[in-house]
């Protein structure tokens, strides 16, 4: 039997799993990154970390056709590079090469986004469909665009940035140098920061009371939370949030018009909270209303979606799908 594995190399965590000849996830487990390691002991950590899962398992590394890397940033998936990846800072940061001195196996490297966007079609929300659309907020906004059942990467493999599409262009400062990115008021940092200051405004409101003892437990859902139970400020607030999350995908869609949009991410457990709102207001400001939209759904694959992806990077990008058997 082959087997393949999935790495998500996040900024707090780096995840392993293995996905048996069905695709189904059998094992997972993580480390910390320790970030602010050597990227090469890095690297070393997340070898270890796979020696240890297959170990476990009772699997031998001979068995593994292939491992795929997924991880935020731009990544040069001909030669499994990581050209940038701000939140790491990593720089031509050689990942295939340097996996490669611990383990004699293929590996294959892409943007986490794109890796859930594969994930979805191949097992998911978009499994089907020759077109599909994966928003995934998370600490930013990133996006992934399967065409005729192909993931599109751009020119240098930088595309679908979508979080830096800008919707007001003198709003709010962001990192990349410009001001009113998509990502500065749909992103999860977005969310955790506007729900900190508005509890920290109102103290004796709903929201207030929900944090007040420990503003650390406050996650990309406690807004939505406290406007389920009553609180008008976050109820508000999070009307502003939707509209801003319209506009921007409303610009995307009119540029692409997928057959599916998949929302990944934390807020993908709002459900019809989000698309019931969003589907609405797309509706208003696409630009013919003559047109079906496309469908809208949650991703399927949940926080697995980067690990999943990745392992099936080596068969995607071959081609094959059925080479994992």
């Amino acid at each position: 039997m082959k087997y393949s594995i999935g790495v998500e190399l996040g900024v707090k965590n780096i995840v392993a799993g293995i996905l048996d000849k069905n695709g189904k996830l059998i094992r997972r487990d993580a480390v910390p990154t320790n970030k602010n390691k050597d990227f090469k002991e890095i690297i070393k950590d997340l070898c270890s970390l796979i020696k240890k899962i297959t170990a476990d398992e009772d699997i031998e590394l001979r068995s593994v056709k292939y491992i795929g890397v997924g991880c935020p940033g731009v990544t040069d998936n001909k030669h499994g590079v990581i050209l940038k990846n701000y939140s790491l800072n990593f720089t031509n940061a050689n990942v295939r090469d340097e996996i490669q001195k611990y383990l004699k196996i293929p590996v294959f490297i892409e943007n986490d986004a794109n890796c859930v966007a594969i994930a979805e079609y191949l097992l998911g929300a978009a499994y089907g469909t020759e077109s599909s659309l994966i928003i995934k907020v998370g600490v930013g906004i990133g996006g992934g665009i399967i065409i005729d059942g192909s993931i599109y990467n751009g020119f240098n493999f930088g595309g679908t940035e979508f979080g830096h599409m800008v919707i007001d262009y003198k709003g709010r400062s962001c990192s990349c140098g410009r001001k009113g990115c998509w990502e500065q008021y749909v992103s999860g940092s977005a969310l955790i920061d506007q729900t900190r200051q508005l509890a920290s405004e109102n103290p004796d409101s709903i929201l207030g009371n929900m944090v007040k003892n420990n503003v650390a437990q406050i996650t990309e859902l406690t807004i939505f939370e406290a406007a389920k139970a009553g609180d008008e400020k976050a109820k508000k607030y999070c009307s502003e949030f939707i509209d801003y999350f319209a506009e921007g995908l409303t610009n995307i869609v009119n540029i692409l018009m997928p057959e599916v949009v998949i929302i990944a991410g934390p807020i993908s457990k709002l459900g019809n909270t989000i698309v019931k709102p969003l589907v609405e207001l797309l509706k208003e400001r696409i630009y013919s209303k003559e047109l079906n939209l496309p469908e809208f759904k949650m991703a399927e694959m949940g926080n697995a979606g980067i690990i999943v992806g990745a392992a099936m990077l080596g068969a995607f990008k071959d081609e094959r799908l059925d080479d994992l058997v």
